[in-house]
């Protein structure tokens, strides 16, 4: 079962920091916190209620933006490249960040390495603003001695992920626009458009036909109880929300997230996108097959992943080939693990990696394009059943006096 665990630790400079993290037991985040070159001095497990608080609570912005973040890699890259060193480099790309905190931590950064850190260890620091994808691949540059174009290939990626972000908000934008003004056309109509006529139907004695009636309980009970009606809905929002951070309860949320129908997939693609393209790189950079996989489990947030890639470790450490620890996993498809299993024979895994990337990825796009066109006209065949059933509702009765009258 995973956890969460609060942590106080000194970094290589002596200085506290604290935090939270996610581990199956107390001592493999001592481990996780180890690696990231932190001296433990407690740790202890987080409370639910507590963690929920605190999370829900605390609105500060704790991550620099994407696009922030893809700039500051490319401005890193082309610095790095002119033969200027790491510590100036950081001094320069400080002074043209807009996000104090960031440039805060820069500043930190750079102080580290004049004390003699490594780069991927100084900014292991500072968690918040450097993801762990991030300082792994700043590791493997190290390791390898291209930490230019892992700087290259890291900007590439946020810029990706920042416009596949954007597609999918530019998504979902009008038809959630159209959801609140709908919404709000329902409320109106069932509020002082129904009632008027509800009563002008009553003072001529005419029958209410069903669909009117259950309008007129919906209307009746809207108006006499929405004070309370909010309430209730705010306060299932927060159950709501405390229960998904139950881990078991959020185990299975992220098992959903990659297996309902349509959105489901494009959860899944996105998954492998970062987790093919972070083996190659790591695995170019010259790391071993078993550190690479130890790492996975740190750079993606999916609680049912993170699962699925432990038990790849724990196989792969058992003697299992990568292909057959896989093709006995529940996220990677047989097309993924028949390319792995081509890498391997190959000696080519780190390449056919880099290509299953760029498959996944071109794939993503195509799943966010058709999601654009499905989902505006689906929207709308909904929400303008539900307009034309108050609509029904309210022209019935007026239709039934018109009949009555016309019989006469």
């Amino acid at each position: 079962m995973i956890k969460t665990f609060a942590y106080k630790a000194k970094n290589a400079k002596g200085e506290n920091t604290n935090g939270v993290l996610q581990a199956s037991t107390q001592q493999e985040a001592a481990v996780v916190l180890h690696n990231r070159n932190l001296v433990v001095l407690e740790i202890t497990e987080e409370n639910r209620v507590k963690l929920f608080l605190n999370k829900n609570l605390n609105f500060r912005l704790g991550h620099v933006k994407t696009k922030e973040f893809s700039r500051f890699c490319r401005k890193f890259h082309i610095i790095l490249s002119a033969g200027v060193p790491i510590a100036r480099c950081l001094e320069l790309l400080k002074d043209q960040t807009r996000d104090t905190g960031f440039a805060r931590d820069l500043s930190a950064v750079c102080q580290g390495i004049r004390a003699g850190e490594g780069l991927s260890q100084a900014m292991a620091a500072y968690p918040k603003s450097f993801p762990t994808l991030f300082l792994f691949m700043v590791e493997a540059g190290e390791r390898s001695g291209n930490l230019c174009e892992i700087l290259m290939e890291m900007a590439d990626h946020y810029e990706n992920q920042e416009k596949n972000h954007r597609q999918m908000q530019q998504v979902f934008f009008y038809p959630i626009i159209l959801v609140l003004v709908s919404v709000l056309v329902v409320v109106f109509l069932l509020t002082n458009v129904l009632p008027t006529f509800v009563g002008m139907f009553k003072a001529m004695d005419a029958p209410l036909p069903e669909p009117t009636r259950i309008l007129l309980g919906m209307s009746q009970t809207l108006i006499a109880d929405w004070p309370m009606m909010l309430l209730l809905m705010v306060a299932f929002l927060l159950l709501l929300r405390f229960v998904l951070e139950i881990p078991r309860v959020a185990l299975f949320k992220d098992f959903l997230k990659i297996k309902l129908p349509g959105i489901g997939g494009l959860n899944k693609k996105c998954c492998l996108v970062i987790l093919s393209k972070t083996m190659a790189l790591l695995l170019k950079s010259g790391m071993d097959l078993l550190s690479v996989l130890d790492r996975l489990d740190g750079i993606t947030e999916n609680q049912f992943i993170k699962r699925e890639v432990r038990k790849l470790v724990k196989k792969v450490s058992s003697g299992s080939s990568l292909t057959q620890a896989m093709e006995e996993s529940l996220v990677f498809p047989i097309f993924y693990s028949q390319l792995v299993s081509i890498g391997e024979t190959s000696g080519s895994l780190p390449e056919v990696l880099g290509k299953i990337a760029l498959i996944y990825d071109d794939e993503v796009k195509n799943s966010i394009k058709f999601i654009s066109t499905a989902v505006e006209p689906l929207i709308l065949l909904i929400l303008g059943g539900a307009v034309l059933f108050i609509l029904a509702a309210i022209m019935l009765p007026v239709f039934d006096i018109y009949t009555a009258y016309s019989g006469m």
